[in-house]
Protein backbone atom coordinates (compact mmCIF):
# COMPACT_ATOMS: atom_id res chain seq x y z
CA UNK A 1 0.00 0.00 0.00
CA UNK A 2 1.06 3.72 -0.49
CA UNK A 3 2.67 5.30 2.48
CA UNK A 4 -0.16 8.09 4.07
CA UNK A 5 2.55 10.84 3.69
CA UNK A 6 3.13 10.45 0.39
CA UNK A 7 3.84 13.45 -1.60
CA UNK A 8 5.92 15.25 1.79
CA UNK A 9 9.07 17.04 0.73
CA UNK A 10 11.88 19.47 1.76
CA UNK A 11 12.69 22.01 -0.95
CA UNK A 12 16.05 23.70 -0.68
CA UNK A 13 16.34 26.63 -3.61
CA UNK A 14 19.09 29.32 -4.49
CA UNK A 15 17.62 31.89 -6.93
CA UNK A 16 19.03 34.67 -8.98
CA UNK A 17 17.56 37.49 -10.52
CA UNK A 18 18.77 37.30 -14.27
CA UNK A 19 19.75 41.02 -14.30
CA UNK A 20 22.11 40.28 -11.74
CA UNK A 21 24.55 38.98 -14.97
CA UNK A 22 24.03 41.74 -16.48
CA UNK A 23 25.42 45.02 -14.13
CA UNK A 24 24.66 47.37 -17.14
CA UNK A 25 20.66 45.88 -16.95
CA UNK A 26 19.35 48.87 -15.46
CA UNK A 27 20.46 52.46 -14.17
CA UNK A 28 21.81 51.36 -10.90
CA UNK A 29 22.82 47.51 -10.32
CA UNK A 30 21.03 45.49 -7.51
CA UNK A 31 21.73 42.05 -7.76
CA UNK A 32 19.30 39.86 -5.65
CA UNK A 33 20.56 36.31 -4.67
CA UNK A 34 18.68 34.23 -2.17
CA UNK A 35 17.82 30.56 -0.50
CA UNK A 36 15.16 29.63 0.74
CA UNK A 37 13.89 26.53 2.70
CA UNK A 38 10.35 24.93 2.12
CA UNK A 39 9.12 22.79 4.32
CA UNK A 40 5.81 21.01 2.57
CA UNK A 41 4.43 18.14 4.61
CA UNK A 42 1.34 16.35 3.14
CA UNK A 43 -1.15 13.61 4.65
CA UNK A 44 -3.14 11.60 2.10
CA UNK A 45 -6.42 10.06 4.43
CA UNK A 46 -7.80 7.80 1.97
CA UNK A 47 -6.52 7.63 -2.46
CA UNK A 48 -8.35 10.83 -2.68
CA UNK A 49 -8.94 12.99 0.45
CA UNK A 50 -5.89 14.25 1.69
CA UNK A 51 -4.46 17.59 3.67
CA UNK A 52 -0.80 19.68 3.00
CA UNK A 53 0.64 22.49 4.36
CA UNK A 54 3.44 24.66 2.94
CA UNK A 55 5.63 26.85 4.68
CA UNK A 56 8.95 29.05 3.39
CA UNK A 57 11.61 29.91 5.58
CA UNK A 58 13.78 33.18 2.52
CA UNK A 59 17.20 34.69 3.26
CA UNK A 60 18.57 36.91 0.55
CA UNK A 61 22.35 37.01 0.38
CA UNK A 62 23.12 40.28 -1.17
CA UNK A 63 22.09 43.35 0.35
CA UNK A 64 17.84 43.12 1.16
CA UNK A 65 15.48 46.23 -0.13
CA UNK A 66 12.68 44.39 2.07
CA UNK A 67 14.11 43.64 5.13
CA UNK A 68 14.32 45.92 8.09
CA UNK A 69 18.15 43.99 9.11
CA UNK A 70 21.06 42.77 7.95
CA UNK A 71 20.69 38.72 7.00
CA UNK A 72 17.29 38.88 8.34
CA UNK A 73 15.44 35.76 7.37
CA UNK A 74 11.70 36.09 5.99
CA UNK A 75 8.57 33.93 7.31
CA UNK A 76 6.04 33.05 4.73
CA UNK A 77 2.79 32.55 4.80
CA UNK A 78 1.30 29.18 6.06
CA UNK A 79 -1.06 27.73 3.76
CA UNK A 80 -3.18 24.94 4.71
CA UNK A 81 -4.63 22.65 1.98
CA UNK A 82 -7.69 20.03 1.95
CA UNK A 83 -8.53 18.49 -1.40
CA UNK A 84 -10.15 15.47 -2.78
CA UNK A 85 -8.54 14.54 -6.32
CA UNK A 86 -9.74 13.25 -8.33
CA UNK A 87 -13.95 14.47 -7.69
CA UNK A 88 -14.84 12.81 -11.20
CA UNK A 89 -13.92 11.67 -14.18
CA UNK A 90 -15.25 13.05 -16.89
CA UNK A 91 -16.09 10.24 -19.54
CA UNK A 92 -15.20 9.89 -23.38
CA UNK A 93 -12.56 12.90 -22.92
CA UNK A 94 -11.02 11.38 -19.45
CA UNK A 95 -10.57 14.65 -18.08
CA UNK A 96 -10.31 14.47 -14.50
CA UNK A 97 -11.35 17.24 -11.92
CA UNK A 98 -10.29 17.81 -8.76
CA UNK A 99 -11.31 20.10 -5.90
CA UNK A 100 -9.77 21.62 -3.01
CA UNK A 101 -9.76 24.70 -0.94
CA UNK A 102 -6.74 26.70 0.71
CA UNK A 103 -6.20 28.88 4.39
CA UNK A 104 -3.65 31.59 3.88
CA UNK A 105 -2.84 32.39 7.88
CA UNK A 106 -0.66 35.84 7.98
CA UNK A 107 2.31 34.56 9.54
CA UNK A 108 4.94 36.97 7.59
CA UNK A 109 5.82 39.74 7.93
CA UNK A 110 4.17 41.85 4.48
CA UNK A 111 0.51 40.39 5.26
CA UNK A 112 0.81 41.46 8.91
CA UNK A 113 1.90 44.85 7.81
CA UNK A 114 -0.96 44.62 5.18
CA UNK A 115 -3.31 43.46 8.13
CA UNK A 116 -4.60 40.25 6.71
CA UNK A 117 -6.87 38.02 8.73
CA UNK A 118 -7.07 35.28 7.05
CA UNK A 119 -7.04 33.94 2.77
CA UNK A 120 -9.32 31.74 1.68
CA UNK A 121 -8.96 29.76 -1.38
CA UNK A 122 -11.64 27.35 -3.00
CA UNK A 123 -10.31 26.32 -6.29
CA UNK A 124 -10.51 23.62 -8.82
CA UNK A 125 -8.32 21.57 -11.39
CA UNK A 126 -8.82 19.79 -14.39
CA UNK A 127 -6.22 17.31 -15.97
CA UNK A 128 -5.59 15.07 -18.49
CA UNK A 129 -3.01 12.29 -18.80
CA UNK A 130 -1.62 10.81 -22.32
CA UNK A 131 0.28 8.18 -23.09
CA UNK A 132 3.36 9.75 -24.56
CA UNK A 133 6.66 9.24 -23.95
CA UNK A 134 7.00 8.13 -20.26
CA UNK A 135 3.94 9.79 -19.34
CA UNK A 136 2.52 13.35 -20.28
CA UNK A 137 -0.14 15.81 -18.75
CA UNK A 138 -1.85 18.82 -19.27
CA UNK A 139 -3.87 21.37 -16.96
CA UNK A 140 -5.89 24.39 -15.67
CA UNK A 141 -6.71 25.15 -12.33
CA UNK A 142 -8.86 28.03 -11.25
CA UNK A 143 -8.73 29.35 -7.76
CA UNK A 144 -10.90 32.31 -6.79
CA UNK A 145 -9.27 34.07 -2.96
CA UNK A 146 -11.17 36.00 -0.53
CA UNK A 147 -8.72 37.94 1.03
CA UNK A 148 -9.98 39.36 4.81
CA UNK A 149 -8.35 42.12 6.15
CA UNK A 150 -8.70 44.40 9.14
CA UNK A 151 -8.41 47.22 7.05
CA UNK A 152 -8.53 48.33 3.22
CA UNK A 153 -4.91 49.61 3.51
CA UNK A 154 -1.38 48.97 4.51
CA UNK A 155 0.74 49.75 7.19
CA UNK A 156 3.78 50.18 4.76
CA UNK A 157 4.40 49.47 0.85
CA UNK A 158 6.54 46.94 -0.25
CA UNK A 159 8.90 46.98 -2.85
CA UNK A 160 8.21 44.31 -5.73
CA UNK A 161 11.79 42.47 -5.61
CA UNK A 162 11.35 38.95 -6.61
CA UNK A 163 13.00 36.14 -4.65
CA UNK A 164 11.15 33.45 -5.72
CA UNK A 165 8.75 31.29 -7.90
CA UNK A 166 5.34 30.67 -8.88
CA UNK A 167 5.38 27.17 -7.83
CA UNK A 168 6.93 27.97 -4.44
CA UNK A 169 5.28 29.91 -1.31
CA UNK A 170 5.70 33.68 0.27
CA UNK A 171 5.62 35.22 -3.47
CA UNK A 172 2.90 37.11 -2.01
CA UNK A 173 5.04 39.74 -0.47
CA UNK A 174 6.18 40.82 -4.11
CA UNK A 175 2.87 41.61 -5.32
CA UNK A 176 2.16 44.28 -3.52
CA UNK A 177 2.59 47.78 -5.69
CA UNK A 178 0.40 50.23 -3.92
CA UNK A 179 -0.85 50.68 -0.60
CA UNK A 180 -4.44 49.67 -1.12
CA UNK A 181 -5.15 46.04 0.07
CA UNK A 182 -6.91 43.62 -2.45
CA UNK A 183 -9.87 42.43 -1.11
CA UNK A 184 -10.52 39.63 -3.86
CA UNK A 185 -7.90 37.16 -5.72
CA UNK A 186 -8.68 35.71 -8.91
CA UNK A 187 -5.92 32.83 -9.94
CA UNK A 188 -5.39 31.02 -13.26
CA UNK A 189 -2.74 28.32 -14.24
CA UNK A 190 -2.14 26.71 -17.58
CA UNK A 191 0.78 23.46 -17.39
CA UNK A 192 2.69 20.94 -19.01
CA UNK A 193 4.08 18.18 -17.11
CA UNK A 194 6.38 15.70 -19.25
CA UNK A 195 7.95 12.77 -18.04
CA UNK A 196 11.02 11.88 -21.23
CA UNK A 197 12.58 9.05 -19.13
CA UNK A 198 12.30 7.91 -15.74
CA UNK A 199 15.08 10.05 -14.21
CA UNK A 200 14.48 13.44 -16.56
CA UNK A 201 11.04 15.45 -16.78
CA UNK A 202 9.71 18.71 -17.68
CA UNK A 203 7.42 21.29 -16.86
CA UNK A 204 5.62 24.71 -17.98
CA UNK A 205 3.88 27.00 -16.59
CA UNK A 206 1.65 29.99 -17.34
CA UNK A 207 -0.32 32.04 -14.61
CA UNK A 208 -2.80 35.19 -14.88
CA UNK A 209 -3.39 36.56 -11.68
CA UNK A 210 -6.14 39.32 -10.96
CA UNK A 211 -6.51 41.35 -7.68
CA UNK A 212 -9.42 43.29 -7.22
CA UNK A 213 -8.81 46.24 -4.70
CA UNK A 214 -10.61 48.02 -1.50
CA UNK A 215 -12.83 50.64 -3.08
CA UNK A 216 -11.59 54.49 -2.82
CA UNK A 217 -13.13 57.39 -2.24
CA UNK A 218 -12.07 59.28 -5.40
CA UNK A 219 -14.20 62.93 -4.06
CA UNK A 220 -11.95 62.27 -1.14
CA UNK A 221 -10.20 65.86 -0.86
CA UNK A 222 -6.95 64.52 0.91
CA UNK A 223 -6.33 63.37 -2.93
CA UNK A 224 -4.61 65.26 -4.72
CA UNK A 225 -3.39 62.96 -7.25
CA UNK A 226 -6.31 61.70 -9.22
CA UNK A 227 -6.29 59.10 -12.34
CA UNK A 228 -8.46 59.60 -15.67
CA UNK A 229 -9.97 56.42 -14.28
CA UNK A 230 -10.39 54.67 -11.29
CA UNK A 231 -7.49 51.58 -10.99
CA UNK A 232 -9.54 49.04 -8.97
CA UNK A 233 -7.56 46.05 -10.25
CA UNK A 234 -3.99 44.70 -10.35
CA UNK A 235 -2.92 42.29 -12.91
CA UNK A 236 0.00 39.89 -12.35
CA UNK A 237 1.42 37.17 -14.92
CA UNK A 238 3.96 33.96 -14.52
CA UNK A 239 5.73 32.14 -16.16
CA UNK A 240 7.76 29.02 -15.00
CA UNK A 241 9.58 26.45 -16.81
CA UNK A 242 11.52 23.69 -14.68
CA UNK A 243 13.98 20.36 -15.86
CA UNK A 244 13.75 17.91 -13.40
CA UNK A 245 16.56 15.30 -12.57
CA UNK A 246 16.02 12.43 -10.67
CA UNK A 247 19.34 10.44 -9.39
CA UNK A 248 17.94 8.71 -6.76
CA UNK A 249 14.34 7.93 -5.61
CA UNK A 250 14.47 10.72 -3.46
CA UNK A 251 15.81 13.00 -4.44
CA UNK A 252 14.99 15.51 -7.54
CA UNK A 253 17.07 18.17 -8.72
CA UNK A 254 15.24 21.16 -10.64
CA UNK A 255 17.02 23.89 -12.95
CA UNK A 256 14.75 26.61 -14.53
CA UNK A 257 13.18 30.21 -14.82
CA UNK A 258 11.26 31.94 -13.48
CA UNK A 259 9.49 35.46 -14.15
CA UNK A 260 6.78 36.48 -11.80
CA UNK A 261 5.87 40.21 -11.77
CA UNK A 262 3.15 42.96 -12.91
CA UNK A 263 2.07 43.22 -16.12
CA UNK A 264 2.73 46.96 -16.67
CA UNK A 265 6.27 48.33 -16.56
CA UNK A 266 6.08 52.21 -15.22
CA UNK A 267 5.04 53.96 -18.18
CA UNK A 268 2.67 51.88 -19.14
CA UNK A 269 3.75 49.79 -21.25
CA UNK A 270 3.39 45.91 -21.26
CA UNK A 271 6.55 44.00 -19.56
CA UNK A 272 7.44 40.93 -21.72
CA UNK A 273 5.10 38.29 -19.89
CA UNK A 274 8.64 35.76 -20.49
CA UNK A 275 11.45 37.51 -20.04
CA UNK A 276 11.56 41.21 -17.74
CA UNK A 277 13.47 42.52 -14.82
CA UNK A 278 11.29 40.09 -12.38
CA UNK A 279 12.91 36.84 -14.16
CA UNK A 280 14.53 34.64 -11.98
CA UNK A 281 16.99 31.65 -12.38
CA UNK A 282 16.90 29.05 -9.76
CA UNK A 283 18.18 25.74 -8.74
CA UNK A 284 16.41 23.28 -6.49
CA UNK A 285 16.91 20.04 -4.45
CA UNK A 286 13.71 18.19 -3.54
CA UNK A 287 14.06 15.46 -0.75
CA UNK A 288 11.04 13.38 -1.17
CA UNK A 289 9.99 11.94 2.08
CA UNK A 290 7.97 8.84 1.14
CA UNK A 291 11.03 8.11 -1.35
CA UNK A 292 14.03 8.37 1.46
CA UNK A 293 11.52 6.20 3.61
CA UNK A 294 11.05 3.63 1.11
CA UNK A 295 15.13 3.48 0.24
CA UNK A 296 16.15 3.02 4.09
CA UNK A 297 13.88 0.32 4.78
CA UNK A 298 14.68 -1.48 1.68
Amino acid sequence: SRAPFRGSEFVYRNVFTAISLDPSAELSYNPSFAMSFSFRPSWWFTDQLYVRANLDLVQEITEADDTTYADETLLSDLVLTAGYAPVVTIPVVDISVSADISLQVPTSKVSQARSLALGIGPGVRLSRSFDLLSGLSVGYSLRAIPLIHQSTTAELETPLIPGCSASGGGCDAYLHTGVRNAQFRLQQLFYVSARMLDWLSLSVTYGLWIDWLYPIDIDDPRISARTIEPQDRRYASVWEVEVLFSPIKALKIGVGTSTLGPQLAPDSSYYNPFYNRYTTVFVDLHLDVAGLISQITH
